[in-house]
């Protein structure tokens, strides 16, 4: 569903005033692109970001783009992500979200 003009005016106002109150906001999490940035999210709950970024380090290497994600046996994924806790949950939603 698409956003209203409303709605977008809103959005705009909104990252207006939180880019005026938080001028210096630097992401934590290392990447390099929009892809990157929304898996190191997901891999974020309940972990540190020093272990996101330790994770994603080679994880970004196996798998550059969503297809690679999308198509991996799930059990790898879960694997390669272990160490940041809640593995199979975060397995099946960067599954689920590359296959958008």
């Amino acid at each position: 569903m698409a956003a209203t003009p409303e709605a977008k005016r809103h959005a705009r106002r909104v990252l207006r005033q939180l880019a005026k109150d938080y001028p210096d906001v630097e992401c934590a999490l290392v990447h390099s692109n929009p892809l990157e940035l929304l898996i190191a999210t997901i891999l974020s709950a309940q972990c540190t970001d020093e272990r996101v970024n330790l994770v994603t380090r080679d994880l970004f290497r196996k798998y550059p783009a969503a297809a690679d994600y999308a198509r991996a046996p799930l059990k790898q994924l879960e694997s390669d992500i272990k160490s940041t806790g809640f593995f199979r949950n975060k397995a099946k939603n960067i599954q689920a979200c590359c296959r958008q």
